[in-house]
């Protein structure tokens, strides 16, 4: 392969999105108002909009977000974990080229990951403590520079922002099942991980897929809503998902601590993986899900 992986801004994605969309016969589009309730039925959904319109449908897919909306109103209870942090995120102009390769220091407060863009540009994402987090977004523009600057072993050189710091609130989210009669979740609608392996977006596109390819092969289940179809949805997620929430709280465990021991251990153990080829070829495929 010629990348481990691949660094898109959310906005030229939501972009092409929107093309494909306008291009479409067959996809009906309803911007500029707000959903006001969800009403379940026996062989559809209604969904009544602010402006009094209402759609019925046999099928309704929750992809709006860690606060979803159509989760709470199907009565969904939640019970998520904290990770007392904040993702601070910003976009910078470098000193230096990035080589088009991706940074990451893991530190007992938290971690700091360089993403590259085209030019020489970056966006950062830091997982800090909440008070490291406040005080990281109350620095002036120059200050918040030199900040990421130092703590990234000044690797690209002076930084210059281009976008202002934004923070949010991290934490862990699995529900017990993503699927209802009439109701599909999919991407942080359905869970949520920490962002240290970058990994968020890239459970909800494989959710957003194996949920398309669920309904494509139906085969004797003609209505798109029907419960037991979509527990193949439902099954077909559950490893993906807990797999990557393990692997990231495991790392955040293992990297967000002080104790000399442990952090002996595990510099020693990512020490040995960088030496052994076989093993790195084994991640590698992993991460790009071909092994």
């Amino acid at each position: 392969m010629p990348a481990l992986a691949v660094i898109a801004e959310s906005r030229l994605i939501l972009d092409g999105l929107w093309a494909r969309l306008r291009e479409s016969e067959t996809v009906h589009t309803v911007t500029g108002l707000d959903c006001g309730a969800l009403t379940w039925e026996a062989e559809r959904v209604r969904l009544r909009l602010t402006d009094g319109a209402e759609l019925a449908t046999r099928l309704v897919v929750g992809a709006d977000g860690r606060d979803s909306w159509v989760r709470n109103q199907a009565g969904i209870d939640i019970h998520p974990h904290s990770y007392q942090q904040k993702g601070v995120v910003a976009n910078f102009a470098t000193e230096k080229p990035h080589g088009q390769t991706a940074r990451q220091w893991f530190m007992p407060d938290g971690v700091l990951a360089y993403l590259p863009l085209p030019g020489n540009c970056i966006s950062i994402v830091w997982s800090a403590g909440e008070t490291k987090a406040q005080a990281l977004t109350a620095l002036a523009p120059d200050a918040f520079c030199a900040e990421v600057a130092a703590a990234g072993r000044h690797a690209l050189g002076a930084l210059r922002l281009i976008t202002p710091a934004a923070a949010f609130p991290l934490r862990r989210l699995n529900i017990g099942s993503l699927v209802r009669p009439r109701l599909a979740l999919i991407g942080d609608a359905a869970h949520n991980v920490h962002p240290l392996a970058g990994q968020g977006v890239n459970l909800g596109f494989q959710d957003a897929w194996r949920l398309a390819e669920t309904l494509h092969r139906r085969g004797v289940y003609r209505d798109c809503g029907d419960y037991h179809l979509l527990r193949r949805y439902d099954r077909a997620r559950r490893e993906d998902i807990l797999a990557m929430q393990i692997v990231t709280e495991g790392l955040q465990r293992l990297f967000n601590n002080r104790d000399p021991l442990l952090g002996w251990a595990r510099n020693l153990g990512l020490s040995a993986a960088n030496r052994l080829t076989g093993v790195k070829h084994l991640l590698a495929r992993r991460a790009l899900g071909t092994g």
